[in-house]
């Protein structure tokens, strides 16, 4: 009788074990078969964010200094240099144009300028070599700038190209003579300056008249 009945409790305990096998474990709080959120959508970015490390904003650049104003030509030598630049252009570029203006009025200023400036030209070349100074052969600077483009201009364009450059030209040059027309050291370069300095007023002049027509 003893041994029917634990029989019978062995075959009802055999299959309760092996459902018990099969069930779901309990979750352990430290494991998880499931992925850590985010990791299905590429990784953990989404929830644990990189945080770079802070970059300090660059330095603003420090502003740069206003240039300082300085005498046009510092040294006699300077002031030869870009007085004969100056004039070379005056009397070439108005050459130029008693071949290619249009107008009789331009034809008449290009006439005023290759006469005042040749004079000044031959001035300069007289204080220079009493001072032992050497006189430049060539345009520089701007001038040579204003020459070539007043050489690349033709036809109905011309006569603006020309005006429009001797404007500028007259403008650099009061800049160029006033302060040497001003100095006392040296008698004989402000007395070339101050003569420049009338004629170049003259020119301005008469430009504003020709381009306001």
């Amino acid at each position: 009788m003893k041994l029917a009945v634990l029989a019978a409790f062995l075959g009802m305990a055999a299959p309760a074990a092996l459902l018990a096998q099969t069930a779901t474990p309990p979750t352990d709080p430290t494991v998880t078969g499931t992925m850590p959120s985010g990791e299905a959508t590429g990784g953990a970015a989404s929830q644990n964010p990189v945080v770079m490390p802070h970059s300090e904003a660059a330095p603003e650049p420090a502003t740069a200094p206003a240039a300082a104003s300085a005498t046009p030509a510092a040294t006699p030598q300077d002031f030869v240099n870009q007085a004969a630049s100056s004039g070379m252009f005056e009397v070439q570029s108005s050459e130029l144009a008693l071949e290619r203006a249009g107008s009789d009025e331009v034809k008449d200023f290009a006439r005023m300028m290759i006469r005042d400036h040749g004079e000044l030209n031959e001035q300069l070349k007289a204080v220079a070599a009493a001072k032992g100074l050497t006189v430049p052969a060539e345009i520089a600077g701007p001038p040579a700038q204003h020459m070539e483009a007043v050489m690349g201009a033709e036809g109905d364009s011309f006569d603006q190209a020309y005006l429009g450059h001797q404007a500028q030209a007259h403008a650099e040059a009061i800049a160029l003579f006033e302060p040497w027309a001003e100095q006392t050291d040296d008698t004989d370069m402000a007395a070339l300056a101050q003569k420049a300095v009338q004629h170049i007023r003259t020119h301005q002049e008469t430009l504003e008249k020709i381009r306001a027509d």
